[in-house]
C-alpha cells in the first residue's frame, strides 16, 4: 500500500514539473499578408479601487507609425464586460464597473482592439482591488500609461 502511494506521489510530482516547464502555446489566428499591427495605449484613473467602484479608462489605438485607427474595443474585467469604439482620431474612453462582491486581490483588465485590415491586439492592465486602503496600499495617483507596443 505504501509503495502505491509513493509511485502515485512521484507521478504527480513529475506531472507538475512538466506542466511548469512546458509553456502553454497561445492559439493565434492566421495572420494575412496584408494585416497590419495595432497599438493600444491606455491609462486608468486610479492605482487601486474598492468593490463597487468604476474603472475609468482613456487611451488611443493606432496603427504602424502612430497613425490613428478607428476600431472596436472590448473591455473584459471579472465578467463585467463593456464595449466601445474609438473616435476618428483613434481615442477612446470607457467605464468598467467593479462588482460589489469582488474580493481584495490583483486582477487584470483586458482591452481587445479589432479593426478591419489589422491583426487583433490585446492589452492587459493590472487592477488592484482593496476593501479599504491600508498603509501597504500604493499611493492613490494616476498610474503610468500602459501600452501594447
Amino acid at each position: 500500500m505504501m509503495r502505491n502511494f509513493s509511485i502515485l506521489y512521484e507521478i504527480t510530482a513529475m506531472m507538475m514539473v512538466i506542466a511548469i516547464l512546458i509553456p502553454s502555446i497561445p492559439a493565434n489566428p492566421v495572420r494575412g499578408a496584408d494585416d497590419q499591427f495595432l497599438n493600444i495605449q491606455a491609462k486608468t484613473d486610479r492605482s487601486y479601487y474598492s468593490p463597487g467602484d468604476i474603472i475609468r479608462i482613456k487611451g488611443t489605438v493606432s496603427g504602424e507609425e502612430n497613425i490613428p485607427v478607428q476600431s472596436r474595443l472590448l473591455f473584459q474585467f471579472q465578467g463585467m464586460n463593456t464595449t466601445a469604439n474609438t473616435t476618428s482620431d483613434g481615442s477612446f474612453s470607457a467605464r468598467v464597473p467593479i462588482s460589489l462582491i469582488e474580493p481584495e486581490s490583483m486582477y487584470r483588465l483586458i482591452i481587445s482592439a479589432h479593426a478591419d485590415g489589422y491583426e487583433e491586439k490585446n492589452l492587459s492592465i493590472p487592477i488592484i482591488i482593496m476593501g479599504e486602503p491600508s498603509s501597504l496600499a500604493p499611493a492613490p495617483v494616476i498610474p503610468d500609461e500602459f501600452s501594447s507596443i
